[in-house]
């Protein structure tokens, strides 16, 4: 049973901005109901929340004063009043900005409460020096809250660890082997909250909240570019780990080399292992990279086809693990690589169905679009949950 709170106007007398600061747990707990599930009559609110009918008057009340939440046209019913459901307010509610930081270049985007990207900004990083990408991330940041001045709240993701949603404890990625203040840094030079998370946990946590993750209990995300990450979302929840590192460190085995030792999945489907095996093969020059390896794959070039099908093979089998594991409803494929594994098909769905259990063998197969504007939703939906009172 949530119980009775101060609600964000009495939050709002003691100080507090009513658009940025939401209230109590009762408040939260209705407006998080609504965010993620959509339009409810307040009778509808009290039975799944396990609340008072008076504290959902009261709560409701108050948000629709302060226009985060807009009522809808009332339902006739049979018997009793019509249903009125309420919603919440998207079109003038508060604004989220999600930063994906990646070795080159910053990725931003604004979006409203239910991530809908609303402007997209991307610049150029001249230096992964913590002072100089906080300054890169500022010159975005500053630009997007002087267009949308409802900005409540900001989510950075980045590749490596993270701890709190707050320290940046390294970053492999970046160059970064001491750990960084980046929340606090950012937050004092914009009066807004700012949380930090793994950009793979983020787009997982978006994915979960309002992208192709809301049909499943139970999905499983694979990433492939610089990196190789994997994510799980079982019953509900994005497992992160005793260490909050969980499918991050690209240490997944795929397979054994010769004396035995377990060969992991970073080793074999990164950009670095995928262009090391193009030019080991004769398909790329010492100076070609992972750009001059796509273009031969689009152009039909045997050779470059068959280290695409074998990292898409790489990662099959990766995801052949995870399904005898955890048994998900869908695997989701994503990264700036995944490209790569769409122009290798059927490989992939051929080596997970063969490797699968016969019981298991009907796992949903989604793919991503790979653009970096994807992550930075992801990202934006991390200070969506810090609004909205998420548990993590």
């Amino acid at each position: 049973m949530h119980r009775d709170d101060h609600t964000g106007s009495d939050a709002a007398a003691a100080g507090g901005p009513a658009t940025g600061e939401l209230g109590g747990e009762s408040t939260r707990a209705v407006y998080r109901d609504l965010l993620r599930f959509g339009p409810r009559s307040r009778s509808e609110l009290s039975q799944r929340l396990r609340m008072s009918a008076p504290t959902v008057t009261r709560v409701t009340r108050d948000l629709l004063e302060r226009e985060l939440l807009h009522p809808l046209t009332a339902v006739p019913r049979a018997k009793g009043r019509p249903h009125e459901p309420l919603d919440v307010e998207e079109n003038r509610g508060p604004r989220f900005i999600g930063v994906k930081v990646t070795a080159d270049e910053v990725h931003a985007v604004v979006t409203t409460v239910r991530a809908s990207v609303l402007e997209e900004l991307v610049l150029p990083l001249e230096s992964t020096v913590p002072d100089r990408l906080q300054e890169t991330i500022l010159v975005a940041v500053e630009a997007m809250i002087g267009a949308h001045p409802n900005v409540v709240g900001i989510g950075v993701g980045l590749g490596g660890l993270v701890a709190e949603r707050r320290t940046v404890l390294s970053s492999h990625l970046l160059g970064w082997r001491q750990p960084v203040e980046l929340a606090a840094a950012l937050e004092e030079r914009v009066s807004v909250p700012v949380v930090v998370e793994n950009d793979l946990v983020a787009m997982v946590d978006g994915l979960h909240w309002f992208g192709i993750g809301r049909a499943y209990d139970s999905f499983a995300v694979l990433t492939v570019g610089a990196g190789v990450g994997i994510a799980t979302v079982i019953d509900g929840r994005v497992i992160r780990g005793h260490h909050h590192m969980a499918g991050l460190t690209g240490r997944f085995p795929v397979g054994a080399g010769p004396e035995g030792a377990p060969v992991a999945i970073r080793e074999l489907a990164s950009t670095a292992a995928v262009v090391r095996r193009a030019r080991d093969q004769g398909v790329l020059g010492p100076a070609e990279g992972i750009e001059q390896l796509r273009g031969l794959i689009g152009g039909g070039d045997p050779g470059a086809l068959v280290v695409a099908t074998e990292m898409a093979r790489v990662l099959a089998a990766a995801a052949v693990g995870l399904v005898a594991v955890i048994d998900p409803e869908a695997i989701v494929l994503g990264g700036e690589n995944v490209d790569l594994v769409r122009a290798a098909a059927p490989a992939f769905e051929d080596t997970l169905r063969q490797g699968s259990a016969r019981a298991q063998r009907a796992p949903v197969v989604r793919t991503l679009s790979g653009d970096f504007d994807e992550w930075a939703r992801g990202v934006a939906v991390i200070a969506i949950q810090e609004f909205a009172g998420a548990e993590i």
